[in-house]
């Protein structure tokens, strides 16, 4: 398989188990019903690799929703696959402020300091993910990546 096809199919997995660890979360909310019309777009521009309309739809979300985690949870992971890792981190950091058992927040963050090569602060964010879900394969595989055998 050429790298370009392996990586779109890594990118679509990706997506996939993100969107499936956030359904109990968007259904857990009381949304209404067109808030939850953009989030859903939101979601569809993540998973067709749109990240530029997923970022302006989540940004409407978040302007009719602005205390929700999974909101900026959405957004800053479209900014990381943007490669903009500044950006998404402060909107993990966000969600994280608004909710701090949110496990893909702190798993996602961690990813995003490991981007921007801060393998300390990743460390410390899969650690905190673990915390609140010890079966997190995400952050079990990053913390077993990143050290030393």
């Amino acid at each position: 398989m050429n790298k370009s096809i392996k990586n779109k199919w890594i990118l679509i997995i990706s997506v996939c188990t993100f969107m499936l660890t956030f359904i109990p979360d968007i259904h857990g909310q009381n949304y209404n019903p067109n808030t939850l019309d953009f989030l859903k777009r939101s979601l569809n521009f993540l998973m067709a690799g749109d990240y530029q309309n997923a970022i302006i739809s989540c940004n409407e979300v978040i302007r009719r929703d602005p205390h929700s985690a999974l909101n900026y949870v959405l957004r800053g992971r479209a900014y990381y696959e943007l490669t903009e890792y500044d950006k998404a981190i402060a909107d993990f950091s966000h969600a994280i402020r608004l909710d701090r058992n949110n496990t893909s927040a702190f798993v996602l963050r961690g990813n995003s300091h490991r981007q921007m090569g801060d393998i300390t602060k990743a460390v410390t964010d899969w650690e905190a993910a673990l915390r609140i879900n010890p079966d997190n394969p995400e952050a079990k595989r990053n913390l077993e990546l990143a050290r030393p055998q």
